[in-house]
């Protein structure tokens, strides 16, 4: 990993660390890293594959720093699909590793294309786990003073166990029910295991209750729960 670290440094040193957006995804880059690994020795992958996991972990969102140079936005319908810039830069400086590749650039798409084979897909989802693990737990507080009436728009996607796409945000409750809709796309015990030890789930469906809706709440929360048990066998 020394030369890939080496590489991510000598990279991100091109931007303004000064730069909350910069400093964000520098650290949030590492904490994927971390996060990564933890998800591979809990699978119990060899070395290399550990290796592969906690590379593509550290390299996912190297797009994400010129977007955000250029832009002042992470929003990719505002600018460019910072996975596809990611991986567009690491074939840039000689990385030819197809897994690698196709990890990075599909981390941030809503599904991982059936047609890959089954390593493939299970980097592509163990960095999407990793990937939302981070933002779950760095997010999960930061959404405030939302004010809604109707959330039956969400309620389908709910029902199916899908994640909520960008496309529908419909009002203040977006932001905090994509991230909670996060959950169906969890594919590894462990990563959902994190998760409920710090109590996201919970303080994300309390920011979401109010008297209006509290019926409305109850479906949502249900069926997450739901989702949870039945997959990975486990109360929350």
């Amino acid at each position: 990993m020394d030369k890939n670290i080496d590489f991510f440094e000598k990279f991100t040193s091109n931007y303004n660390m000064d730069e909350w957006g910069i400093k964000m995804k520098y650290d949030h880059s590492y904490r994927v890293m971390s996060y990564s690994k933890q998800i591979a020795e809990s699978l119990d992958l060899d070395s290399k594959e550990t290796d592969r996991a906690t590379e593509i972990g550290l390299f996912h969102d190297l797009g994400r720093f010129p977007q955000y140079a250029e832009y002042k936005t992470f929003t990719d319908s505002k600018s460019i699909d910072h996975g596809d810039k990611s991986e567009e830069i690491l074939k840039e400086n000689g990385y030819n590793d197809d897994i690698l590749l196709k990890a990075v650039k599909y981390h941030n798409k809503y599904a991982v294309p059936e047609e890959f084979d089954d390593l493939t897909k299970l980097h592509c989802n163990l960095v999407r786990d990793a990937d939302k693990i981070d933002i779950l737990i760095m997010q999960g507080l930061e959404v405030k003073n939302h004010n809604y009436d109707d959330l039956s728009l969400y309620i389908p996607y709910f029902k199916e166990h899908k994640l909520v796409p960008n496309d529908i945000d419909q009002g203040e409750a977006f932001g905090i029910l994509r991230m909670v809709s996060y959950l169906f796309d969890i594919n590894y015990k462990y990563s959902i295991e994190i998760l409920i030890k710090k109590d996201i789930f919970n303080k994300k469906m309390e920011l979401l209750r109010n008297d209006k809706n509290s019926d409305q709440i109850d479906i949502l929360e249900n069926e997450v729960k739901k989702f949870i048990k039945e997959r990975f066998d486990i109360k929350c």
